[in-house]
């Protein structure tokens, strides 16, 4: 098992002072940790620091799906849609223990509804051009219920199909693999300002852990902080160019067995304004989301409003009666660097283009924001394309070809870790939840359960989470507060388990 804990994060910060890099990332998104991969991968040396955690930001507040969106076609972004449905393509195949399909259902009941959705789904599997996780397929009313036993009419639909991701734990196992390729990461690792006059040539830090503070040095810098982007650039005189729109976009989940279905429910919102609100079964709750609103308050901590959850509520509502407030345990909320432009005037955020975009200067400084988790590794091969060709040329991208935490199917490994925990004679879903959270390392989490047989249980009644998850976020997760561990390793929050007291909110 590769090691990623606190004293990998020690020895980075002390190389960090006393190296010179190719390229400093500052970010640890999804986006940054991509760059910090294919950067490391091509054969540049790379340091990677973020001032919270790995995905703290937008990275581990998103609807968790990987898709190629949908909704995209009527605004006729046609190559962002192909874009992303290759990519989803390509991190299925990269890793498919984290990056699962789902089934979605679309419910139709009238004819001129069915007839445009089967349109729409019809040109989307067509521009996934053979990448396609499945095809779409009509259901029969009887079908329907039987999928979503707690929906409240009779109706019609399609089945279709995108794949499901801990957001969070992909950029980590993305973090991860940058470290293998030779990066340098570290979190809680402020960037306070940037080196050089006339070109940028590096960063001043400070390690949030104890406050002390660095100088890192590199022949590029790399700017990529998603809604913080245009605060980074200002620490360099005379950028410009970066104009963000934030949008947030809020989730609630919901108590096991309140909102009954086995699929992902494409619900369209109860205020009539063209959006619609994914429902995705999650462990044994279900979350729904999201909203889409211009936002101007705190970029650390976006709260979720009753505006944001009157509007959620509505919508799963709408489809299953009874569903109300009180079946909430948690939620969340996450802000989308939306790339602001100047002819956008009263354009509202859900109109705004999910492209992304990489600004240049002053000499030596790279922004690049905007985007979506599907498409992070086509963003950062973008990114160094760039940044290699300034600096002399590099190996080519070979981010298409690294796999993610996991080598060979993901079924494969389930049949062979079915054996192990069958022998430390714990369930068959053990097996199934050591793989889908660890790839190869399902391994290296059932020893430490045989040494310790208390890590195989959960850490609190009616939880699926186990203790080796805790244990392994600190020593292959880099995972160094109780928040790295409760918000983004383990998601205990999303279950409802608050990290002061170790309660349930349910």
């Amino acid at each position: 098992m590769l090691t990623f804990s606190e004293q990998t994060r020690a020895a980075s910060l002390t190389r960090m002072a006393e190296d010179r890099f190719d390229v400093l990332v500052i970010g640890g998104g999804i986006t940054g940790v991509g760059i910090a991969l294919d950067a490391a991968a091509r054969g540049l040396s790379v340091a990677l620091v973020e001032k919270d955690d790995f995905a703290a930001g937008t990275s581990g507040r998103s609807s968790r799906l990987v898709h190629g969106g949908l909704r995209y076609l009527e605004h006729g972004e046609l190559g962002l849609v192909r874009e992303s449905l290759r990519e989803r393509g390509i991190l299925f195949r990269l890793a498919p223990h984290l990056v699962r399909p789902v089934p979605m259902y679309m419910l139709a009941g009238d004819l001129r509804r069915r007839a445009t959705y089967r349109a729409g789904l019809t040109a989307y599997e067509m521009l996934a051009a053979g990448r396609n996780i499945g095809y779409h397929t009509s259901v029969s009313a009887g079908r329907v219920a039987e999928a979503i036993p707690g929906f409240g009419g009779r109706s019609r639909g399609f089945k279709y199909f995108e794949c499901q991701t801990d957001d969070a734990r992909l950029t980590i196992e993305v973090a991860r693999a940058a470290h293998a390729a030779g990066a340098r990461l570290a979190n809680h690792a402020r960037v306070t300002g940037l080196l050089g006059e006339g070109r940028v040539t590096g960063a001043t830090v400070t390690d949030e852990m104890t406050g002390q503070g660095f100088e890192v040095r590199a022949r590029a810098v790399v700017n990529a902080t998603g809604i913080w982007a245009e605060r980074v650039a200002e620490l360099a005189a005379g950028s410009g160019g970066v104009r963000l729109r934030p949008s947030k976009g809020i989730h609630l989940v919901f108590a096991p067995g309140a909102v009954r279905t086995t699929a992902a429910v494409v619900a369209p919102s109860a205020a009539h304004d063209g959006r619609y609100v994914f429902i995705v079964p999650w462990e044994d709750r279900v979350y729904a989301g999201t909203t889409d609103t211009p936002y101007q308050g705190d970029l650390d901590d976006p709260a979720v409003g009753d505006a944001d959850r009157d509007y959620i509520l509505a919508a799963v509502a709408g489809l299953f009666p009874g569903v109300t407030g009180r079946d909430v345990v948690a939620s969340w909320a996450g802000l989308r660097p939306l790339l602001g432009q100047d002819d956008a005037g009263d354009t509202t955020s859900s109109d705004l283009s999910r492209k992304h975009a990489v600004f240049t200067g002053p000499f030596g400084l790279y922004t690049i924001t905007g985007g979506k988790l599907t498409t992070y590794r086509a963003m950062a091969e973008d990114l160094v394309d760039r940044v290699a060709a300034d600096l002399g040329g590099s190996g080519p991208c070979r981010t298409r070809e690294i796999p993610l935490g996991l080598h060979g199917p993901a079924a494969a490994a389930v049949r062979l870790a079915r054996d192990e925990v069958a022998r430390l004679g714990l369930p068959p879903r053990t097996a199934v939840r050591l793989v889908r959270r660890y790839g190869d390392d399902w391994r290296q989490a059932a020893r430490l359960i045989g040494e310790d047989a208390s890590l195989g249980e959960p850490v609190a009644d009616g939880l699926p989470v186990l203790g080796v998850e805790v244990a392994l976020a600190r020593s292959r997760e880099m995972a160094l507060t109780d928040q790295d561990v409760y918000v983004r390793r383990t998601r205990l929050t999303t279950l409802g388990l608050t990290p002061s007291t170790g309660s349930r909110r349910e």
